[in-house]
């Protein structure tokens, strides 16, 4: 038999079968061509760009480190600068009151040292060493157990030039929960011959953000050192031994700013620059070149699979038929997708009355009866969530009604006529606000009214025990709210804030707008609460301890009516500042008839 050529293959071939060879050939070779030759290029470009991109921000790195240092720098000099620091250099030690006046200054020190870490928040400690003693901020956790003179900064500071940095160390002065940085410097005035040294932290982490940016990606890292050579940072990086080798050294001395170095059998790509300020620093940035040119590795590898999978491309237009056929079945599919992810208003179309079709039918009826079930399931729940309201505003401590009017029967017998006057319509007006025709929402003018009523009646139970102010912003009078939020907040703040105490309490009310939110503040300045442990009262399922009743009622009353979208904040300073911040949204669907 004859040998057939490939063109009597082709000549005998469909013109479907030729025009498929034809151009599989094509885009196989075009693409093997384009693919290999472009990933050869794409290489060489970006292993240059990443070179030069890697130095400019590792140029930039450098900048914000170097930036970083002299602010940190710049609020030590302004903290010196004070007048409480002055009067430390001023302070002579043994005279008869010197022990009081090192409490007086450390007091007055306070706000310098407060204000030093508001300049710059990555200082985390700050000690200052005088003849009188050792001053720091009493935020501040001091280790009582050693003293700065028995530490190693103390004899650094003897033996070396200050200013100067000292590398990332254990703080041993303050309890710290990371390795601190340390600027040792002693002060600039007239009088510097009193022995005053300063020792400032700063956080570790935070220095090294700023020798990160711009650089440190997923695979890159860096390593910072300073004029001795020693790393100021991360000393036990793998990254610090190739910095310390000789080989290395050379490679720097040479002047260029990106060079290849080869370690632990791996490759990088090493840029560097220094960081003149403070002390000559240098900071280094390794890139493993294999990483760098994954995406390389990755383009070959899409190159093949998009050559093996046009092979069979003529293959995969058989299925085009099957496809047809049963693309009503993904439509199916696809709805059924939906639904599950709670979108049960999709239905089920299809020209055709095939097996397919009833199914989509079946699936249409299932998703109605689905939808008439859960809105029996959200009526339900909408009635018992009106019940619970019901029967938390209706619990209200009896005993305000009890010491209301058992002060109504003592000025009525003292002839104080118009205060027993005064007090029935107060308590009158607090009942008819409170019940408010049996709606369970008001307005934000009758919900003050009612609180002002409490607070007019409180006042006459409690002579002189405090002072109160209500302020609402304008236009908010006739937004609708949640009755009763405001009074038992109020009646918190009297019998657990400062009913005890022997001043005047101060209590401030306000009410004003946020966006789409209003937002409710009752403050006080009495003896407060253990914030944490309300909180975590609040957030149980459990019963609420004696004292906190008043704040678990509204809180749980806002949940029931606003769900996740209200929010009760706490804040309590004994005795300067308690404050309780209700936070909901302003617009609903309920509405004031």
């Amino acid at each position: 038999m004859r040998k057939l050529s490939l063109r009597t293959l082709l000549h005998r071939s469909t013109f479907k079968t030729r025009l498929w060879i034809g151009i599989v050939s094509i885009v196989i070779l075009a693409i093997w061509i384009t693919g290999f030759s472009s990933q050869y290029l794409a290489s060489r470009l970006l292993e240059r760009k990443t070179a030069e991109l890697s130095q400019m921000m590792i140029g930039k790195s450098a900048q914000a480190l170097e930036e970083k240092l002299r602010k940190v720098r710049l609020s030590v000099l302004t903290f010196m600068m004070s007048p409480p620091f002055e009067d430390i250099l001023r302070a002579s030690p043994g005279s008869d009151d010197s022990y009081y006046s090192y409490f007086a200054l450390n007091n007055a020190l306070q706000v310098p040292l407060v204000q030093m870490q508001l300049i710059e928040p990555s200082i985390e400690s700050a000690l200052v060493s005088a003849p009188i003693g050792e001053f720091y901020s009493v935020t501040g956790a001091k280790r009582t157990d050693i003293a700065f003179g028995d530490t190693p900064l103390s004899r650094i500071m003897r033996e070396k030039t200050l200013p100067l940095w000292v590398p990332a160390h254990r703080d041993e002065l303050f309890e710290s929960s990371g390795s601190v940085l340390s600027l040792l410097i002693e002060p600039i005035s007239a009088y510097r011959g009193t022995d005053v040294q300063v020792v400032v932290n700063v956080r570790e982490a935070a220095i090294k953000e700023y020798a990160e940016t711009n650089v440190v990606g997923d695979s890159g890292s860096i390593v910072v050192i300073d004029a001795e050579g020693k790393p100021v940072m991360d000393e036990n990086s793998s990254f610090v031994s190739p910095v310390l080798e000789a080989a290395f050294r050379r490679e720097v001395d040479a002047g260029r700013n990106h060079f290849e170095y080869k370690f632990d059998g791996k490759e990088y790509l090493v840029n560097w620059a220094k960081v003149t300020f403070p002390d000559n620093w240098m900071i280094f940035y390794f890139q493993p070149k294999d990483v760098l040119l994954k995406d390389i590795r990755y383009m070959w590898w899409v190159t093949l699979i998009i050559v093996l999978a046009l092979i069979p491309l003529a293959l995969i237009l058989s299925k085009w038929i099957t496809g047809l056929l049963i693309r009503p079945l993904y439509r199916l599919q696809r709805l059924m997708g939906r639904a599950g992810d709670s979108d049960l208003s999709v239905r089920f179309t299809s020209e055709y009355r095939d097996e397919v079709a009833q199914v989509g039918e079946r699936f249409n009826t299932m998703l109605e009866k689905i939808e008439l079930l859960i809105q029996d399931v959200t009526d339900a729940e909408k009635q018992k969530r009106m019940s619970e309201v019901k029967a938390l505003q209706a619990q209200i401590d009896p005993h305000f009604l009890y010491n209301t009017l058992n002060t109504i029967l003592w000025k009525s017998e003292s002839r104080k006529q118009e205060d027993v006057k005064e007090m029935i319509v107060s308590l009158s007006q607090l009942f008819r606000l409170g019940l408010n025709n049996g709606h369970d929402l008001t307005t934000v003018a009758k919900e003050v009214d009612h609180v002002s009523r409490y607070l007019i009646l409180q006042q006459q139970c409690y002579e002189e025990l405090f002072t109160y102010e209500i302020t609402v912003e304008e236009g908010l009078e006739e937004q609708p709210l949640l009755k009763i939020l405001l009074q038992p907040l109020v009646e918190n703040s009297i019998l657990h804030g400062f009913q005890s105490e022997d001043y005047t309490g101060r209590i401030s009310i306000r009410v004003s707008r946020d966006g789409i939110f209003i937002v409710c503040r009752v403050e006080d300045n009495g003896k407060g609460f253990d914030k944490e442990l309300v909180e975590a009262e609040l957030a149980s399922a459990g019963r609420q301890e004696k004292g906190g009743y008043a704040l678990r009622n509204v809180y749980t009353r806002l949940r029931l009516h606003y769900g996740d979208k209200a929010v009760m904040e706490l804040e309590s300073e004994p005795y300067r500042l308690t404050a309780v911040t209700l936070r909901f949204p302003g617009e609903y669907e309920d509405k004031l008839t």
